[in-house]
């Protein structure tokens, strides 16, 4: 992306420092329409307009549409083959795609785990993660499985720990919570293993977890077409990982897409107040610190700045889960204790 595509500068917030871009190439997408994308039948075969799927040239080498004809590398992650690209967008330095061996839906699990694990041990100078495979609180493109990386710092992984709490029978592996106005684990452990069941346990007692007091309900039942309910899960994460010395480090933001009359966008999305600045999803990039605003915003500065860094701040708040208060701190306390 040229430098004439994206306008940028630095906000102070609560939580430090804070990246706003105004991006001029990238068309402003809404939410019910992504989730539309994400729905059964989307993901059921490779071809078709996505820009994630790659395949073998007659010559061996990789290609895909969306690397905008760049370079296409393969990288072993777990039992697959997966590739990466440099995005023609660049949200931010080096910004790297890293796309599935097949068309699939995106999932959060202990396998995503792994190979993010995989992704860290192959480049362990950037950072990998992913967004959340879940509407609402995912990014744009759910259809298809992949992780977005790059030798980026943001402000998250910046942001120091709050509070610390044990993880029984993982002793060497150091967690807490993130001084961030989203709710965010952090797991820090001098090895692959003890990362791994460390982040899995927090993920799977996430998937379970009820905190009524704050809206969160893991799933809810809901009549299906043909008779039956139909189960729509409500509970998921970002993971984010990254490299210190010999330490893994990881973050995982507590996410929840349930919607309800009164918030039909979702309970932890952006505020409809507050559509004038932003409506699309919370993905990956920004829920790090790194706003992604719609070109239209451009012609009103320098005028809307201060209110874009407001309201930048708010909206990372309200993607929050357990807010700054009693009734968040109570949840978190609840929620450290099922682990």
């Amino acid at each position: 992306m040229s430098k004439s595509q994206v306008l940028a500068w630095a906000a102070d917030s609560p939580a430090g420092p804070l990246d706003i871009t105004i991006n001029l190439a990238k068309p402003e997408k809404d939410p019910r329409d992504i989730a539309q994308a994400a729905g059964p039948g989307s993901a059921t075969g490779a071809g078709g307009d996505c820009v994630l799927c790659w395949q073998r040239a007659a010559d061996g080498s990789l290609t895909c549409a969306g690397a905008g004809g760049g370079a296409v590398q393969p990288v072993r992650l777990g039992d697959e083959e997966w590739a990466w690209w440099f995005s023609p967008y660049g949200y931010f330095p080096e910004h790297v795609i890293v796309s599935a061996p097949v068309h699939r839906p995106m999932a959060i699990d202990r396998g995503t785990i792994g190979r993010l694990i995989d992704f860290a041990d192959a480049y362990p100078q950037w950072f990998i993660g992913s967004n959340a495979d879940l509407p609402i609180v995912g990014g744009s493109l759910l259809a298809h499985d992949h992780f977005q990386g790059g030798g980026y710092r943001f402000p998250l992984m910046k942001a120091p720990v709050r509070r610390h709490f044990a993880l029984p029978g993982l002793e060497g592996v150091q967690a807490g919570i993130v001084r961030w106005p989203a709710s965010v684990v952090r797991l820090r452990a001098p090895g692959r293993g003890a990362l791994l069941e460390a982040a899995g346990r927090v993920l799977e007692a996430w998937r379970t977890f009820v905190w009524e007091p704050s809206g969160i309900r893991p799933w809810t039942d809901e009549p299906g077409d043909a008779g039956p309910s139909e189960r729509r899960y409500h509970n998921t994460a970002n993971p984010i990982l990254w490299r210190e010395g010999d330490d893994y480090v990881m973050d995982l933001v507590l996410r929840n897409n349930r919607t309800t009359p009164e918030r039909p966008y979702g309970l932890f999305h952006v505020p409809e107040r507050l559509f004038h600045i932003k409506k699309e999803n919370i993905g990956l990039i920004e829920i790090m610190g790194r706003a992604i605003l719609p070109g239209r915003l451009a012609a009103e500065l320098p005028e809307v700045r201060p209110v874009c860094d407001r309201a930048y701040y708010e909206i990372l708040q309200a993607a929050g889960v357990f807010k700054d208060d009693e009734c968040g701190r109570a949840g978190w306390a609840a929620f450290i204790a099922t682990l």
